[in-house]
């Protein structure tokens, strides 16, 4: 899917798996685990502005639509 994306180094993903650290999932499977589980805690804040686990889940949703949409 991403010919031109570089592979991690086997010793580096090997460490992160072994760690935890990586688990094999998408970013946006984790953003929605996270909005199931906490989705009126604060996610980001910037200045003034805070968005919660399930308005960036909902905001994030959206956005892949548009790119599917574009077909990107």
């Amino acid at each position: 899917m991403f010919d031109r994306c570089p592979a991690w180094p086997e010793e580096f993903a090997r460490r992160y798996k072994e760690t935890g650290c990586w688990q094999g999932e998408t970013f946006g499977e984790l953003l929605r685990v996270l909005a199931v589980r906490h989705g009126d805690r604060t996610a980001i804040v910037c200045g003034d502005s805070r968005m919660s686990y399930g308005e960036l889940d909902a905001r994030a949703g959206r956005l892949a639509a548009g790119f599917l949409e574009l077909g990107i």
